[in-house]
């Protein structure tokens, strides 16, 4: 399970570097089954969902802080489309701590997340409690790569 000290420590982006390489070797005949098999391990821990903005907005009401900061996928993939990631309490506090986000007002979060319309929300889980939502970018986000590989994760 990522928690957020695999976030501020940047050890996150390891994890999605390696799964994003991961995922190139999925068609090999008998050794892609396992690889497979270990991404859907490690991934559904974050039981990333796809949501709405009515949901988004809801979450971000009745979280203590919020913070705005670039989403992980796009941090490993600087050509990637730019959105933007909202963080919720202890992971905001945490991001925000080693300057990797900022913290900003709940009626703001959602007006930012509302910039990018076209682009899916994902929801995912940090130590264990839903504190990330993320304006994908359907292209490079690592949920949906492993979806286009057939590696079902998404709710």
């Amino acid at each position: 399970m990522a928690d957020v000290n695999d976030y501020t420590s940047g050890k996150i982006l390891e994890d999605v570097k390696l799964t994003n390489y991961s995922i190139n070797l999925v068609k090999i005949p008998v050794l892609g089954l396992l690889i497979r098999k270990n991404l859907l391990k490690g991934i559904v821990k974050f039981e990333p969902r796809v949501i709405n903005i009515d949901l988004a907005a809801s979450l971000i009401q009745d979280c203590d802080k919020c913070a705005v900061g670039e989403r992980v996928c796009r941090a490993i993939n600087k050509c990637s489309e730019f959105t933007e990631s909202i963080f919720l309490d202890e992971l905001a506090d945490g991001m925000t701590s080693v300057g990797k986000c900022q913290y900003i007002e709940k009626a703001d979060a959602i007006r930012i997340l509302k910039k990018y319309p076209k682009n899916p929300l994902i929801l995912a889980k940090v130590s264990n409690k839903y504190m990330e939502i993320c304006r994908s970018a359907p292209d490079d986000c690592i949920f949906f790569k492993m979806e286009r590989c057939k590696i079902k994760c998404l709710k």
